[in-house]
């Protein structure tokens, strides 16, 4: 299945130019998006694969606004195609973490050069992506350095499906001695149902890539499943009650939450 691609564009013309093309090259492509607030409702009806981004839009929202929601919240990924060549431009989209930037005036855009790149960004994206059939994560039981003075007949890392698993975390745990321990450096933990707990040697804004879709990020700290079989039920709009723990919503995820809540639950 080709992927499904969101433009946004505040000049008509260009947008239908882009979307005939892409469309011809067999992409879906999302509705007439001239701001951020129409880009995120679309985003919110139909994911994206990939995002066209003007810089500049309808609104007091730039490209750049949306560029950083992009990256930090959906995780999508996005090519500036913007008239502004100047670097002054190019380094402050540099700090979005776009995934490529487009002049769309030397003359004039090259649609065919467009479509290299974002067949590349595509591909780049799918290699990054986790198997379709993953069901879970492999846990380690220790942090790997730990691991490695184990005898080799001894357990080390613990399939456990994402079912059991109620949330991913990078603050401080409370380890066999039961007192408080901070993470090393590039850790992780979880907790499943059980109240066990395992490390992942990654980040949560890597992990996120490769979750299924009942995994929301809720804040700087956490990422939390919200499957019927573990979430309880929210608490005033702004704390998710999951197997009888209280997590705090930050602002900044919250919209996404509301919309991974929507869709499972109406």
């Amino acid at each position: 299945m080709k992927a499904h691609i969101l433009i946004v564009e505040d000049e008509a013309i260009l947008y239908e130019r882009l979307r005939a093309k892409l469309s011809k090259a067999l992409y879906t492509v999302a509705d007439y998006a001239p701001s951020v607030t129409e880009a995120l409702a679309s985003i919110h009806t139909k994911r994206p694969d990939l995002v066209l981004l003007d810089i500049n839009l309808e609104g007091e929202q730039t490209g750049f606004d949306l560029g950083k929601q992009l990256h930090d919240v959906y995780n999508i990924p996005f090519i500036y195609v913007t008239q502004y060549e100047d670097d002054a431009t190019f380094y402050k989209g540099l700090h979005t973490n776009h995934d490529d930037f487009i002049v769309k005036t030397k003359p004039r855009l090259n649609i065919d050069e467009l479509l290299r790149k974002i067949q590349t960004v595509l591909h780049r994206q799918q290699q990054n992506q986790p198997p379709a059939n993953q069901k879970g994560v492999m846990g380690l039981i220790g942090y790997l350095d730990e691991i490695k003075e184990l005898d080799k007949s001894q357990v080390t890392r613990v399939p456990v499906p994402y079912h059991d698993i109620v949330f991913f975390t990078v603050r401080p745990y409370i380890n066999e001695n039961e007192t408080e321990e901070s993470l090393r450096a590039n850790y992780l933990w979880f907790q499943t149902k059980n109240k066990d707990y395992y490390f992942l040697k990654t980040s949560l804004r890597d992990l996120q890539k490769t979750l299924p879709y009942n995994f929301v990020r809720i804040n700087e700290s956490y990422i939390v499943n919200i499957a019927t079989n573990v979430m309880d039920g929210r608490i005033n709009g702004s704390r998710l009650c999951i197997k009888n723990q209280e997590f705090t919503i930050n602002n900044t995820y919250k919209e996404e939450v509301n919309n991974r809540l929507k869709h499972f639950y109406g």
